[in-house]
């Protein structure tokens, strides 16, 4: 092929593991599922976290915050951030990681945890103002801070069933921060 040549390459990029093609632009292999990155070794192995194990730690997380009215789910939190992990994915051995295969730092996770719950309920507060939900009495506040509280679990629910449908098991917070999540299989 010439420099003035214009036909578009294709590149393949192959599984360390499998040997299979690991799929343009995907984190995770195609065909075995483990993170494909230049400097990962194969003891190091990191697989995809399947979306059922996601999905389950996404409700522990809530049970647990329900159950401990936030404040155990906190400490925990606190202890386990700096491995890369909420308390649901601690109980269930899942990790999260940058999109190199490092370990998320503390930062990220609580950032993670937070940062995406409060921009995502401070955009529904402004949108129902916006539509003027303005309280002028207790029943009124009582009234929007029940649909704040309904729009913030559909918005929750609609992030955490986002990674049924995406090839790198990705909900839209994870997209937002350039965060993965793995387990071992």
């Amino acid at each position: 092929m010439t420099a003035t040549d214009r036909r578009t390459r294709i590149y393949v990029l192959e599984c360390r593991v499998c040997a299979k093609p690991s799929g343009a632009g995907r984190y995770f292999c195609a065909s075995c599922g483990i993170l494909n990155t230049a400097d990962a070794k194969p003891a190091d192995a990191a697989y995809a976290a399947s979306p059922r194990s996601r999905l389950a730690a996404f409700l522990l997380d809530y049970l647990i915050i329900w159950l401990t009215a936030g404040v155990g789910w906190l400490l925990w939190l606190a202890i386990v951030a700096r491995r890369g992990q909420s308390p649901g994915k601690a109980l269930l051995g899942l990790r999260v990681t940058d999109r190199t295969g490092r370990a998320a730092s503390a930062r990220l996770v609580w950032l993670r945890e937070f940062g995406w719950d409060a921009a995502v309920g401070t955009l529904l507060l402004v949108v129902l103002l916006l539509l003027g939900a303005v309280a002028h009495s207790l029943g009124d506040l009582l009234e929007l801070w029940f649909w704040l509280t309904v729009l913030f679990w559909l918005v929750s629910f609609g992030d955490a069933a986002r990674l049924l449908r995406d090839a790198d098991r990705q909900s839209w917070h994870d997209r937002a921060l350039g965060t993965l999540v793995v387990g071992g299989r």
